[in-house]
């Protein structure tokens, strides 16, 4: 998907803090390569709801997630990855 220079996004190099936001449903719009080699941020589009999923991530030990969906997003972020 193209990013539109108007749009608001989130970059985070986090891997599993971007399996999470997938999961539950935040668009995930591409890869950036950073400055460190063979290091990518993943890019998503930048919403209230991204905020709240944060503080659900980092700071809720009880936050709940569908185990199906969260393999999914890992095998999705793996596979963007280690494309050539």
């Amino acid at each position: 998907m193209k990013i539109k220079k108007s749009q608001q996004t989130y970059n985070t190099t986090d891997f599993y803090l971007s399996c999470f936001l997938l999961a539950r449903g935040i668009q995930l719009i591409g890869l950036n390569q950073t400055d460190e080699p063979g290091r990518r941020s993943f890019v998503f589009v930048e919403s209230e709801m991204r905020s709240v999923l944060m503080d659900e991530y980092n700071f809720d030990a009880e936050t709940e997630i569908n185990v199906r969906d969260f393999i999914s997003a890992i095998r999705k972020l793996k596979t963007l990855l280690y494309e050539k």
